[in-house]
């Protein structure tokens, strides 16, 4: 159960950075410079990572690990820009074990 709530963890965070990065690094880099690689490569790996999210976010509420809430808060969030970072932070609080 902890190390499930570990990877919840992790995943958000990977899948926060790899949309920041898509989105305020390699989309504009790709219009403004007509440098299309960074999108190229961090495109697919965002969707791998919001894929991996989501199933392992599913897979948490099916087994009753992770609260209905929170789950739809990490699904939501996974779509915005900072979502993931402020799922992070409620899921830290929730599950005080996740601190560092």
């Amino acid at each position: 159960m902890h190390t499930h709530r570990k990877i919840l963890y992790w995943l958000a965070f990977s899948d926060g950075l790899a949309l920041l990065a898509l989105v305020f690094v390699a989309v504009p880099v790709k219009y403004l410079l007509d440098q299309p690689l960074g999108a190229r490569i961090l495109g697919p790996v965002h969707g791998a990572l919001f894929l991996s999210l989501a199933a392992a976010t599913l897979s948490a509420l099916a087994r009753g690990i992770l609260r209905p809430g929170l789950a739809l808060l990490l699904l939501v969030g996974a779509l915005l820009p900072l979502g993931a970072f402020f799922a992070d932070y409620r899921l830290r609080q929730t599950y005080p074990e996740l601190r560092p």
